[in-house]
């Protein structure tokens, strides 16, 4: 079978957020199967050449169409991760990809439409017969209505699959940004098209609903996330279409890149253990990570439990909740370590302004330029992992905590919801419960949960070292994960089907039908 990834991430190379791990742990995982698996994203100019492995220019040069003007672009290999990886490098005038970073820039919609255009191109020139062309979050959503109306009959796709790792980043934008492209624009500005479904834009074009519209598989990264997204609460204005659509949706739960998080090798930690470790040799490990930063930070060692976060500082994650759990922890004698960045200027200023005032503070650790190694050490020195985010498709933090032996305390949403099993919770096997959940986005909600893992750190340290146990036992590789993509996969494309056809052969067929 083959696979053709299209993605916007690959880890660790191009890597903004979870994203980027997920297409290199999938890809990985799924090459392991033998399927035939690539992965295309663009080449930007940050990425290390020598990070790859047997890079080599494999198209010198083609062509890609917009604006009435053919640009030129080149496309290199590596094979990185088990799999073939293409990255593509753009001659566009405008530098697309040579910006220093993967978003943010005010043409973001130009930038991942001419990629996802050039990518298709690309693919037409390799003539090769694709299985599955996998799609990953409306960077690239606007492949599916491309192989559909302009390549359908040169290029030998099967079936596409979109992936939502998170359906609040839609890519809206005017009919015009498809003109460009080589699409009509004003023909997508349709409710079954790609018309943006909240009424007050109707002149609005939705890219991630081009990819809904035109996939003939969904599939959400948690199976809660998949019926939260259903739901006009969850759904951003999408629910109706997905609603729709909801025979092609499903949820499949992420894994972990258990390579990269692996507290019994990770050499940025200062003690190492595996999961078969028990809780208090696990727990003396992490008290060697607590005093490699209290050396750094000035920190009381002598405050416990310490609590902390990893995470992007956006509203999705309620950093509004972390503030006030910062201020908890510090009431209760405990430790506060905060890593994260915001991508809103207003958000950043106040959290750097909060680090400012806290200054020298024994309690608390604060970063908020986001530090790779740091992620690493706070995760090995964290007794609880706190994650009170107001949505949450699938979370990788709450995954690799307790990897690291540390206890989530979660908001029950999303994938959240689906890892997390509350130690109070009666109705779940005692060996299932690996931590704490509150239901409401709310201080009140939130405190009363944190009251009770103090009081279980503080009282109870027979059922704390029974989380430990059960936390770092899970299974969070991406074993199962890839198994179930491989299952969708053959569902759409049976191994006993005949020969590939082109999109404009399978409309035929279905007519005749």
């Amino acid at each position: 079978m083959h696979i053709v990834h299209l993605a916007a991430e690959f880890a660790p190379i191009a890597k903004a957020g979870g994203l980027g791990e997920v297409i290199v742990g999938l890809a990985r995982e799924l090459s392991k199967s033998h399927s035939k698996v690539d992965v295309i994203l663009p080449k930007y100019d940050f990425i290390e050449t020598s990070k790859l492995l047997h890079p080599k220019l494999e198209v010198a040069d083609f062509k890609c169409l917009e604006s009435g003007t053919l640009h030129g672009n080149a496309m290199w290999t590596a094979e990185n991760e088990q799999c073939r990886l293409h990255l593509l490098e753009s001659r566009h005038r405008a530098g697309y990809f040579h910006r220093g970073k993967i978003y943010g820039c005010e043409d973001d919609i130009a930038r991942f439409t001419y990629f996802s255009r050039a990518a298709l191109e690309y693919l037409k020139l390799k003539k090769e017969p694709i299985d599955i062309l996998h799609l990953h979050d409306w960077h690239v959503s606007l492949a599916a209505p491309l192989a559909r109306d302009l390549f359908a009959a040169d290029l030998p796709i099967k079936k596409i699959v979109l992936t939502i790792h998170n359906i609040e980043y839609q890519g809206k934008c005017a009919s015009d940004d498809l003109d460009r492209i080589g699409l009509q624009g004003a023909a997508y500005l349709e409710k079954e098209k790609l018309q943006e479904d909240d009424p007050s834009y109707p002149k609005t074009i939705n890219l991630l609903k081009g990819g809904i519209v035109y996939s003939d598989a969904v599939v959400a990264v948690s199976p809660t996330y998949a019926k939260e997204i259903l739901t006009p609460e969850m759904g951003f204005h999408l629910d109706a279409t997905l609603r729709k659509h909801k025979k092609k949706v499903c949820g499949i739960l992420n894994g972990i890149d258990q390579k990269l998080w692996d507290p019994s090798s990770d050499p940025a930690i200062a003690a190492h253990f595996d999961s078969e470790r028990s809780p208090s040799a696990i727990q003396t490990a992490k008290d060697e990570a607590k005093k490699a930063l209290c050396q750094i930070y000035s920190l009381d060692a002598k405050k416990k439990p310490w609590i902390g976060a990893v995470t992007r500082l956006v509203p999705q994650k309620g950093p509004e909740l972390l503030e006030e759990a910062l201020r908890q922890t510090v009431k209760q004698n405990g430790i506060f370590a905060l890593l994260g960045s915001s991508p809103i200027p207003k958000i950043q200023t106040h959290f750097e302004q909060l680090k400012i005032r806290s200054k020298n503070h024994p309690q608390l650790l604060l970063e908020f330029n986001y530090n790779e190694k740091l992620a690493h050490q706070i995760y090995a020195a964290l007794d609880f992992l706190l994650v009170p985010s107001h949505f949450e498709p699938c979370g990788l933090t709450q995954l690799i905590a307790m990897r690291y032996g540390a206890i989530p305390i979660v908001r029950a949403t999303g994938g959240l919801k689906d890892t997390v099993f509350d130690c109070d919770d009666g109705s779940i096997p005692i060996k299932q419960r690996n931590g704490f959940l509150f239901v409401n986005a709310t201080v009140a909600s939130m405190n009363q949960t944190l009251e009770r893992a103090f009081d279980l750190f503080r009282n109870n340290p027979n059922m704390f070292q029974s989380l430990i146990r059960n936390a770092v036992k899970i299974d969070s590789s991406w074993n199962k994960p890839a198994q179930e993509y491989e299952k969708l996969y053959r569902k759409l494309v049976p191994q006993s089907a005949a020969p590939n056809h082109s999109f404009t052969d399978l409309r035929e067929a279905r007519g005749r039908n």
